[in-house]
């Protein structure tokens, strides 16, 4: 490789890499994924229909390879399939001979954007929860919206306040008019609201006013259901 030639020309003997196994572990765990398709400004010569295709684009951050997949689209002409066998892929334009790899600071980037990756340009246009967390360092509000979530909720439960309202109370047995967060997670599942982790978790925050695990849940039925 290229990183074998150039410690040949520092070391007669080239010395091997320092392995750390659960460096390496917690790094393999960890892949970045977008959806993406064509920059059709920036590409040369494009099929007229290149437009419609779409891509996954994957990168491994334990070996810093990325993969592309293109989903298949029904009567559009393309099988789809892999577009990009996992590999390392050198940056844009950067010297021949030298190990100029992309790394995941090169896909990182404020979403839509473009990057190159081996001579096509690719418009990046949204990520996973997984890699959000990672960019946002884990910020749950930066990752799903409080007030979508509400009309989630608004919208599944439409003329049903009095019915969630007497649920609660039912689980008050001191009549505090708060309950646990583990009761508000067991409401939640009790009449199918279909919510996410990422959301449940939004959900406790926004109502956990007082930072104790408790709701007042005529607070949180009136905002969200009346």
């Amino acid at each position: 490789s290229e990183h074998d030639s150039l410690a040949s020309y520092f070391n007669l003997i080239p010395k091997p890499r320092k392995y750390d196994a659960t460096k390496q572990a917690t790094l393999d765990a960890i892949i970045f994924r977008w959806k993406a398709k064509f920059d059709m400004d920036k590409m040369t010569a494009p099929n007229p229909d290149d437009h419609k295709r779409r891509f996954v684009v994957s990168y491994f951050m334990g070996d810093g390879t990325i993969s592309i997949y293109e989903p298949p689209i029904q009567n559009s002409g393309f099988m789809g399939g892999k577009f990009l066998e996992r590999q390392r892929v050198k940056r844009h334009k950067s010297p021949v001979g030298f190990g100029d790899w992309m790394t995941e600071n090169d896909l990182l980037i404020e979403l839509p954007g473009t990057v190159w990756i081996n001579q096509y340009p690719f418009v990046l246009l949204e990520t996973d929860k997984f890699t959000l967390r990672y960019v946002n360092k884990g910020k749950i509000d930066s990752i799903v919206s409080i007030d979508s979530i509400h009309d989630k909720l608004r919208r599944k439960a439409r003329g049903m306040s009095t019915e969630i309202l007497n649920v609660f109370r039912m689980l008050d047995e001191d009549q505090s008019g708060r309950v646990s967060l583990d009761d508000l997670v067991n409401i939640i599942r009790k009449f199918n609201f279909d919510l996410d982790e990422d959301e449940l978790i939004a959900l406790m925050q926004r109502w956990d006013t007082n930072k104790d695990g408790s709701v007042r849940y005529d607070d949180f039925v009136s905002a969200v259901f009346d």
